[in-house]
């Protein structure tokens, strides 16, 4: 066999490596590298040959014959001194008319050059673009003590000519990162470094892991970020060598200036920089299309397992600061030239259409991806799980202008503070009934301790009773109990739902829930809604979505659930469809509805054979500054404070998904000092002669369902309002989308609740 000193590619990079030595590159113990170059005109190369002829540009197949086309080459010597703390080999084929899909390549190995391994196979390389005169194998690695390695080649039935003239044998040992650099590095990627919402999570640099310097690449505009595996092992004692052998293959064997890939993820979850030039940097990864693209590597293989969850997790908080900081819609598609035409902007390498990266099991993760990060990002990335050192919650406190005694509107102060960073903020105004503090349901605020003075709720199947202060709900034969409360949920921003519960069925489904947003509280499945359903029976809780009044199933996380009091906490964003759920201030699930609902009228509790207690259950609204305007008067139902004593009170969450106790502030109106307007029971249409608005006033005499019904003046009912509801005192309703179909004319508006029956004439110009 002949063997070379060392061929140039390699001399500079030993030269490369000295350099640094004596200047910013670290040389670490056990680096080195070999590699031989094998003429297969030679024939003192070959130890076997079948259906090969020697010519002299190299073993020629020039037709099919009875024998599988094979030959074996002589083991050759690893010469690498003290080698750690693994050794990667690869190999590069070169000659005409070459086919990796039909090359079959395997390989042996010895450590005396006497007793060798099984053979084994090497596949050839999927995450370049291989050639017919050029085809690269994939990296392997080796233990440190192998000294002999052996190739074998055979070829397929489909196989008619090939020649082959070389093949260069490289060898690489990236040596030991030292103990203290892994475990800051470790170290570094636990820590949350920025206060900024989807800041850049921590990454080990180039110089860290001991990256060959490179100049910087030329750069794009990301548009598309690509997912890819490694293709190797999975386990490693040392994660930033192997960063080193795929630095050092993608130079050698590939061909390329630098590592492909802008980052690189191991399974633990440490994230590294990869190509010079940084995350706009135009790298090798995508088929030979890489403009618009940033690329991430999940260390591994990934063709049948699934990435681990630390994997998983720090590869959406990487993508998530990347789209957010080039304003990609993660779930979304646009336009790239490596296909010619729409492409999801979270892809993975085989959509490219050239490679089945990232494997299997790699691939059929990526839509959970893409919802983790749209998550994320529509989050500001905090909360939901996000992991963190931090463990502070924030705190928030209350204060008004003017004071604590009020005679009308005032505004709300809210002091919000974190060590991070507070993310998201809700607030909840609160009537003194007698003993008992209610809301005005009317306005988006709930809140019931089923104290003496609860409200009026509509009660459907179950045992539902008050006792104690608490909600019971006894029957443990019905699968689908209802109590159920209307409440306003349109105001378009974020709310939340809280409440206390304890099981008290210890066999059985014990399954139990909410639904929110509900277009009917009273339908079986509450119309259009989303149930987040806890199950004791498995410890799963779930969250389900119903389209006119039929269920549909759509995420599903972990619980543990006993027979104990817990609080659980739900969180909705109308605008992004975000649901998250926790329990005790544990993040356990979150799904994004990509038609989310607008608005509901109603929320409900639900068990199924299952005897349970429920308590302290409210709902709060975000609000988007620290000054809220809380509006007050006496008996009107359009007002937040209705009654002469009440609470404003505050919840917030910060970036780490802590959160705060709440805030509360007492508050006194003084009704007697401002003028209350009243209606004296009439039923008042503004305009009266009605153009394109008109509003609606009467005195609700007592809390019910509400109906309006136009008329023409025959009698035929020609429009009706969905139902509503309303309590007691001055109420008004804008029923501009009730008229503004009807024709010019006059017609008989009627108005009814319970005993209250009023109709008037009306004009549509």
């Amino acid at each position: 066999m002949k063997k070379n000193v060392l061929p140039t590619v390699i001399c500079g990079l030993l030269f490369v490596l000295t350099t640094f030595a004596q200047g910013e590159r670290h040389i670490f113990k056990g680096e080195g590298s070999d590699t031989f170059t094998i003429e297969l005109t030679n024939q003192n190369v070959l130890s076997n040959s079948k259906a090969f002829t020697q010519k002299s540009e190299g073993l020629v197949l020039q037709k099919k014959t009875q024998e599988v086309p094979e030959f074996i080459l002589k083991p050759v010597k690893i010469n690498l001194k003290k080698p750690k703390p693994f050794i990667s080999v690869y190999t590069v084929w070169q000659g005409q008319q070459l086919d990796y899909t039909t090359t079959n390549l395997s390989y042996r190995t010895s450590r005396n050059g006497k007793s060798w391994s099984d053979w084994k196979p090497a596949v050839f390389d999927g995450h370049q673009e291989q050639s017919s005169e050029r085809i690269t194998s994939k990296m392997e690695f080796l233990d440190k003590k192998v000294k002999y390695i052996q190739y074998k080649v055979s070829f397929t039935e489909k196989t008619n000519v090939v020649s082959i003239s070389k093949v260069q044998l490289f060898y690489y040992s990236p040596g030991e990162t030292p103990k203290h650099i892994k475990k800051q590095m470790e170290e570094n990627a636990k820590q949350k470094v920025a206060k900024a919402a989807c800041s850049r999570p921590s990454v080990v640099s180039r110089s860290q892991w001991g990256a060959i310097s490179r100049n910087p690449a030329a750069t794009s505009t990301v548009s598309h970020l690509i997912v890819h595996h490694e293709f190797g092992s999975n386990t490693s004692s040392d994660w930033a060598a192997r960063v080193r052998s795929i630095q050092n293959f993608h130079i050698n064997g590939n061909g390329w200036s630098d590592i492909g890939y802008n980052f690189l993820v191991d399974p633990n979850g440490v994230v590294y920089e990869g190509r010079a030039g940084g995350d706009n940097a135009i790298g090798a990864h995508f088929c030979g299309r890489n403009r618009n693209t940033m690329g991430v590597c999940m260390l591994g293989d990934y063709s049948s397992v699934t990435p681990t969850t630390a994997t998983q997790t720090a590869l959406k908080n990487l993508l998530a600061w990347k789209a957010d900081k080039e304003s990609i819609n993660p779930l979304g598609s646009s336009f790239h030239y490596s296909v010619n035409r729409s492409l999801t902007h979270i892809s993975g390498h085989r959509d490219a259409g050239c490679s089945a990266c990232p494997g299997k099991g790699g691939y059929a993760t990526l839509s959970g991806i893409r919802s983790g990060v749209d998550v994320l990002v529509s989050n500001g990335c905090s909360g939901g799980g996000n992991p963190s050192a931090d463990t502070t919650p924030p705190t928030t406190s209350i204060s008004a202008v003017g004071g604590s005694t009020q005679t009308g509107d005032f505004t709300a102060n809210f002091s919000d503070s974190d060590n991070i960073g507070v993310t998201r903020k809700y607030y909840q105004v609160l009537e003194k009934h007698s003993s008992s503090y209610l809301a005005n349901r009317r306005n988006g605020f709930f809140n019931e301790n089923f104290g003496q003075d609860f409200g009026v709720y509509d009660v459907g199947a179950g045992n539902w009773s008050v006792t104690n202060g608490r909600l019971n709900q006894s029957n443990t034969t019905s699968d689908n109990t209802s109590w159920s409360s209307y409440l306003i949920q349109d105001s378009g921003l974020p709310y939340l739902y809280e409440f206390a519960a304890k099981l008290t069925s210890t066999t059985g489904p014990r399954k139990f829930g909410i639904h929110i947003m509900s277009s009917e509280g009273t339908l079986s499945q509450r119309g259009n809604s989303y149930l987040i359903w806890f199950s004791g029976e498995d410890n799963k809780v779930r969250i389900y979505e119903t389209v006119n009044n039929v269920l549909y199933f759509r995420a599903i996380a972990d619980v543990s659930l006993d027979n104990n009091w817990a609080k659980y906490k739900v969180t909705y964003s109308p605008a992004y469809g975000v649901i998250q759920v926790w329990k005790n201030n544990e993040y356990l699930l979150n799904w994004k509805d990509s038609s989310p609902i607008p608005q509901g009228v109603a929320i409900s509790l639900r068990t199924n054979k299952t005897a349970i207690e429920f308590d302290d259950f409210k709902v709060y609204k975000f609000r988007t500054t620290s000054n809220t305007l809380i509006t007050a008067g006496n008996l009107d139902n359009n007002k937040d404070l209705r009654t002469s004593s009440g609470k404003i009170k505050s919840i917030v969450r910060d970036d780490a998904g802590n959160w705060s106790t709440p805030g509360n502030l007492d508050i006194t109106i003084n009704f007697s000092r401002f003028f209350a307007k009243t209606l004296n029971n009439k039923l008042m249409l503004y305009p009266n002669e009605v153009t394109d608005r008109a509003i609606v006033k009467w005195q609700q005499p007592e809390y019910g369902i509400v109906n309006i019904s136009i008329f023409d003046m025959q009698g035929k009912p020609v429009a009706k309002m969905p139902k509503d509801y309303m309590d007691k005192g001055q109420s008004e309703l804008d029923i501009t989308s009730l008229i503004e179909k009807l024709s010019q004319g006059l017609y008989l508006f009627k108005l009814s609740s319970g005993s209250y029956n009023e109709t008037i004439k009306m004009m549509k110009k």
